[in-house]
């Protein structure tokens, strides 16, 4: 079997969507070398591979920027979001805080499958082993659709139970349920694009993933407007449907780029079948459970803060500020970091196929300080901008108090959060998930929750309480994890 990958001149003017994504694929370096069926090897010239041969420097550019501009479009999407709850008012406000966790927690299994797919499909690319790359691509996708229908199926049954429990209003509750109902559909092809987008990464393709998610981000904030300002005032309930319509778009196009791939042969669904087994279901499992768990932590104990949230004199304001502080937090502090992070996962998965552990590790620490430095000029704009911000995102003057408060204390912890998540991104690449995952759930639950409840409602302090629980953990988690890179351990994770 003969096949070649070559490369195309990506700077001439294009004018079509699909030759931007072409263009985007193609320009991953290397070409696939003849070899028999059942023993197939990627060949890609040393000189043009940035990610395994040159300056690390190098290879961090080539992977960041266009995963910084995909997180750039998601955090436009997030903000259009927020936004559009903003004009409907704080009970809105609330009910998009409290639905997206729910959403993000039915997304679990794909955050698992995400983590095991990269890390298998960066270390088999890395040495140079085609066939298992596309096995661990093929076998991913299988997964994702099961995942993605169960857990939507779950999610529907029980949001409002959810909602309920953790303390929102009725008010609240139906409108959150106006809002789930449509955005859980969207499960099952949310579920297989994180995944596509993560073999596209894993495998240096980073413009891929950054092109569909322009695409959708795009038509989510048209949508957004449309539906639920003007003109079809569908209310809270068009941001969930324009995320079901948005995810179709994406995944339809995920699986076209996949089809004319060098590693086309993920999507036949044949061999997908009858290549199924418990070997590999284990394999992806057992990098991505505890990287599961690890969000699960995160996920479970903003549920928890929710109900802490609840027991403040004004719970529906202090429920809304923490769905503002913490979507503003994210947008502009962490998903540049969760780009970086993404970024170091592949490269150190693919160092460590190639068998060059040291590369990777210097990789990380270079990474962990470009994350840290720009997380620390963040945490000055939330600090000196909260009063502006908060008056941006709502008009409640209760709703931008907590706000405030909320990003100057939890600004301050920001260059910690980096090189969490940074290091984490790392580790989990290099298929070690196990060890950062007894220490994001020691922190994020053993230590928040209780010293949230405490400061918030023994001693009174309000939202205030749960703002500074959640910077201090944030500081001892990010310490605790240059203490374990620095050990070197994570080199010798075996995949």
């Amino acid at each position: 079997m003969n096949s070649t990958n070559t490369e195309k001149n990506i700077d001439k003017d294009i004018g079509t969507i699909e030759e931007v994504v072409t263009q985007c694929m193609a320009s991953a370096p290397g070409t696939i070398a003849d070899s028999a069926i059942g023993a197939a090897t990627v060949q890609r010239p040393l000189q043009n591979d940035v990610i395994l041969k040159g300056s690390t420097w190098a290879a961090i550019w080539h992977m960041a920027w266009p995963l910084f501009l995909n997180m750039v479009t998601i955090a436009l999407a997030s903000f259009c979001d927020l936004w559009v709850a903003g004009k409907l008012g704080s009970n809105t406000q609330a009910a998009i805080g409290m639905g997206g966790q729910i959403w993000f927690f039915m997304v679990l299994l794909a955050v698992a499958l995400s983590a095991g797919t990269n890390a298998l499909v960066s270390r088999f690319w890395g040495e140079g082993s085609l066939e298992k790359t596309i096995q661990a691509a093929r076998q991913s996708i299988l997964f994702a659709v099961g995942f993605g229908v169960v857990s939507a199926a779950i999610g529907l049954v029980a949001c409002r139970p959810l909602m309920h429990l953790l303390g929102a209003t009725p008010e609240v509750e139906q409108l959150g349920w106006d809002y789930l109902k449509f955005d859980l559909l969207a499960q099952m092809p949310f579920t297989v694009l994180w995944v596509t987008n993560s073999i596209f990464r894993a495998k240096g393709s980073v413009k891929v993933p950054m092109a569909i998610m322009a695409l959708i981000t795009a038509q989510v904030i048209v949508l957004d407007i449309g539906l639920c300002i003007w003109p079809f005032h569908c209310g809270i309930a068009g941001i969930g449907m324009s995320w079901g319509i948005a995810s179709i778009l994406g995944v339809t196009l995920s699986f076209y780029l996949l089809k004319r791939s060098e590693i086309s042969e993920c999507l036949n669904v044949r061999i997908m079948l009858k290549e199924t087994s418990w070997e590999w279901f284990s394999r992806l499992m057992n990098i991505g459970m505890p990287a599961c768990i690890q969000d699960l932590s995160w996920v479970g104990g903003n549920f928890v803060l929710f109900f802490v949230l609840a027991h403040t004199a004004n719970p529906t304001g202090a429920q809304a500020s923490w769905a503002v502080g913490m979507r503003i937090e994210e947008m502009i502090g962490g998903f540049p970091i969760y780009a970086l992070a993404m970024a170091l996962a592949t490269i150190i998965g693919q160092n460590l196929g190639a068998n060059q552990p040291e590369r990777a590790e210097r990789a990380g620490w270079q990474v962990t300080a470009i994350g840290a430095g720009l997380n620390t000029v963040i945490a000055l704009i939330l600090f000196f901008g909260a009063d502006p911000i908060g008056h941006m995102m709502s008009s409640d003057p209760q709703v931008i108090e907590y706000s405030v408060q909320y990003l100057k204390i939890v600004g301050l912890s920001q260059p910690l959060v980096a090189i969490w998540l940074i290091l984490m991104g790392g580790m989990n690449g290099a298929g070690y998930t196990r060890w950062p995952m007894y220490a994001t759930v020691a922190c994020l639950t053993f230590f928040r929750l209780p010293l949230a409840w405490y400061l918030t409602v023994n001693q009174s302090m309000g939202p205030m309480g749960t703002w500074i629980a959640i910077s201090l953990s944030s500081i001892i988690v990010g310490i605790l994890f240059i203490w374990r890179f620095k050990t070197g351990v994570w080199k010798f994770q075996k995949v």
